[in-house]
């Protein structure tokens, strides 16, 4: 009985192949045969298909991104328009104005928003109008238009027509144009104002000023006949029903006290029944000056 010899066994398993190399055995498998594997292929396959999904996904997601950011730029021709009177025209007037203005080409978008013009081309149909502030939403496509009305103050009459001082001192249109304009105190220009609708022609403060004196002439009782702006720089001039006499107003200075100063002479007149002949000049603060 002859023993096994290992050795002999291995080099018995070993076949010889040409150029010196040693052939696969049944105890290891060649490179091609790992390449050719089924398993392997299958999960190449399903690592693109993953990296095919992740793409569509994300070009998807831009795609949803995009329309979204396209969204929110357009903007709708018919703003939201809030008007805070329409002492000069109904709302519905002011609203159609806006659509017009947004059916624009350049107004279609957030980006190419013409503010400016859309505000200037609305002051010039309505002189009227004191201010607009448009706001743009973030998201939403309709963007609102706050219109303010400048009140109308009294009639300005001079050149030989009568118009339509709003509290702004600019020029709102002909007298003849508003209902209701006769029943406003009338300021007969006699300085030369060059007068036009949308024309800037007093001042806010010289406003303020003839207002606070009409309010404090209600209030007294005292009918008012006309108010003058004479040729003489900063000087308003007052004329009362039955009375021979006007009455001189600083418009630089304070009103109050100036209508203060005249209430109060007017009273010592009455009382004593005496009257001023030509004039009353209350101009300066603790004097009143009469002749």
């Amino acid at each position: 009985m002859r023993l096994l010899n290992n050795k002999n066994n291995s080099k018995k398993r070993r076949v010889s192949t040409s150029g010196g190399r040693i052939g696969p055995t049944y105890y290891a498998s060649s490179p091609k045969s790992l390449a050719a594997s089924p398993f392997k292929k299958k999960i190449t396959v399903k690592k693109s298909q993953t990296r095919f999904s992740r793409r569509v996904l994300n070009l998807a997601a831009l795609l949803v991104i995009a329309a979204a950011v396209i969204f929110c730029l357009i903007l709708k021709p018919n703003p939201k328009t809030v008007v805070n009177s329409s002492a000069y025209h109904p709302a519905s007037v002011y609203k159609t104005a806006a659509d017009n203005a947004f059916k624009a080409f350049r107004n279609k978008t957030k980006l190419t928003l013409d503010e400016k013009g859309v505000i200037a081309a609305l002051k010039k149909q309505f002189p009227e109008i004191d201010s607009v502030k448009i706001d743009v939403p973030i998201i939403s496509q309709i963007p609102t238009l706050r219109i303010t009305i400048a009140a109308p103050t009294f009639n300005f009459s001079t050149s030989n027509n009568l118009y339509i001082m709003g509290s702004n001192g600019v020029i709102s249109g002909l007298s003849s144009q508003l209902a209701g304009a006769s029943a406003l105190p009338t300021v007969i220009d006699q300085s030369g104002f060059s007068a036009a609708p949308g024309k800037q022609v007093l001042g806010t403060e010289t406003i303020a000023f003839i207002n606070t004196l009409l309010a404090q002439c209600a209030r007294a009782g005292v009918k008012i006949q006309s108010l003058t702006l004479p040729t003489a720089a900063q000087e308003l001039d007052l004329r009362v029903q039955n009375q021979a006499y006007y009455v001189k107003f600083y418009l630089g200075g304070d009103a109050l006290n100036q209508v203060g100063q005249y209430l109060a002479a007017k009273h010592k007149f009455d009382s004593e029944n005496t009257q001023p002949q030509q004039y009353l000049d209350v101009r300066v603060i603790g004097k009143v000056f009469y002749k």
